[in-house]
């Protein structure tokens, strides 16, 4: 192949320089070489992307003792300076990439290119495998199990290093796109279609044999908390007995050591008290919600013949009218204060007489826990010694969740909860506007439509996760 004759003439030629195929963006997106039209040289994305961040590197020493750059910006045909153009083309590739992969499901996309389809055009054009420039300060962890809900099983390293990156990036954006890839491999995982349950079910049925290991550890465990004591705070189970014929014996596995080492983990590092969830909901969920609605609005009349109450019911009073049923979830409005310490407490939300019997933010409650009362302290000020972007955490207006039941409840979305996002767009109107918005969805949709609902993947959560991942 002559380099100087090298033309896109589609995105199956070859990469001069990796042989790999081109894509379409390579060639939408040429090398814009200063010496055009006499060198028409073009490479793929990742070889560009590649020499950039080379570039980028470290001075070294050569055998006299003097520095100089690894590698420079030339064209690797004609030695051209192509220092300018390169930044643009990568950034043209990148968003032309990420148009064609929009109608692309994540579960069907490896973290790679999830990176790719989510690439925005005021992110880093040289993705974190592609050597992106090693950042200042404490470096995050790579792998963050305790972010992933317990989905780590199911999960490749890619994918774990991915998601720990969205979640202590910052951003909330970045929250709701780790809060929809955790949805899509629970998916993955009920319909036994996950890659790690796959191999585990072809592998002597791995998951029931670890579940039979975990039962057994656990009533172990029961067993040795009655005949243990504790010293220092922590038990002696697991540590090596001796019977009454003499033999050394170890009460427990490995499992309770685990357990413990959680269990300080959660409190040398706590996690904030919302952390970001996505639910996928069926519109017939807010059938009532559209019910009341109407009702409320006098466009139906309400149930003329209501049943009879029963002695339960005129016993508890207006307790029991919540045991018929209402509403999926109803929603409060609140107003955050802009501080980074309202992730680590929960909205106490009750009614108010003297608001009409509607449902308010009576009180914040953070963590019971001395020791972890310290941790969170720890996390706050590390967040007063940097100094972030200006605007980034603002006083602002938000909704909560005030009440849920049926599927939503069941789903993992809790009562004080922060609706962010909807439909994968970010919400910013008031608790009527959100009601409003599922209802229309049912009315429009009937019971057959389909609402996606993230919730906490705010600014005052992502920046906690932030500051969590510098803990050490």
């Amino acid at each position: 192949m002559k380099h100087g004759d090298d033309t896109a003439d589609g995105p199956d030629e070859g990469c001069p320089i990796c042989l790999n195929d081109m894509n379409a963006a390579d060639t939408l997106h040429p090398i814009q070489c200063p010496s055009a039209p006499t060198c028409n040289f073009n490479f793929c994305i990742n070889c560009l992307t590649s020499l950039l961040a080379s570039s980028k590197d470290d001075y070294e020493m050569a055998s006299d003792g003097n520095c100089h750059v690894k590698i420079h910006l030339n064209c690797p045909n004609c030695r051209a300076d192509i220092s300018g153009p390169i930044e643009d083309t990568i950034r043209l590739r990148r968003k032309a990439i990420a148009e064609e992969m929009q109608d692309m499901p994540d579960s069907e996309l490896s973290a790679k290119e999830l990176q790719c389809k989510y690439w925005k055009e005021n992110d880093d054009i040289i993705l974190e495998e592609e050597g992106k420039p090693k950042q200042k300060g404490v470096k995050p962890l790579e792998i963050d199990p305790t972010l992933f809900g317990g989905l780590e099983f199911a999960m490749t390293v890619q994918e774990q290093k991915y998601v720990t990156q969205l979640m202590t990036s910052g951003y909330p954006d970045q929250l709701c796109q780790a809060a929809q890839i955790l949805s899509g491999v629970a998916d993955l995982v009920r319909n036994g279609n996950s890659p790690s349950v796959q191999n585990a079910n072809n592998n002597n049925n791995a998951p029931n044999n670890a579940a039979a290991n975990t039962a057994r550890a656990t009533s172990a465990l029961q067993a040795a908390n009655s005949n243990t004591t504790m010293r220092n705070g922590y038990s002696n189970a697991g540590l090596p007995n001796t019977s009454r014929d003499g033999e050394r014996e170890t009460v427990v596995s490995n499992f309770q050591r685990q357990m413990e080492n959680k269990a300080r983990e959660k409190l040398r590092r706590p996690l904030p008290a919302r952390m970001p969830l996505c639910v996928t909901l069926g519109t017939g969920e807010f059938e009532k919600m559209a019910l009341k609605t109407r009702q409320q609005a006098e466009l139906v009349e309400p149930e003329a013949n209501e049943p009879p109450k029963s002695w339960l019911r005129g016993l508890l009073g207006r307790g029991a009218e919540r045991m018929r049923g209402g509403a999926t979830m109803t929603f409060v409005d609140d107003e955050w204060d802009g501080s980074v310490a309202d992730a680590f407490a929960r909205a106490r939300i009750g009614t108010s007489a003297a608001h009409g019997n509607q449902q308010i933010v009576q009180a914040r409650v953070g963590p019971k826990n001395p020791m972890e009362q310290i941790s969170v302290k720890k996390i706050l000020a590390l967040g007063e010694q940097e100094d972030r972007e200006e605007g980034l955490l603002t006083r602002s207006q938000r909704v909560l969740v005030g009440s849920v039941r049926g599927q939503a409840g069941k789903s993992g979305i809790m009562k004080g909860d922060v609706v962010t996002h909807v439909n994968a767009e970010v919400f910013t109107g008031d608790a009527a506007n959100l009601n409003a918005r599922l209802v229309n969805a049912y009315e429009e949709q009937g019971q057959d439509g389909v609402v996606m609902i993230v919730v906490n993947a705010e600014a005052c959560t992502a920046e906690a996760l932030r500051l969590r991942s510098r803990v050490r």
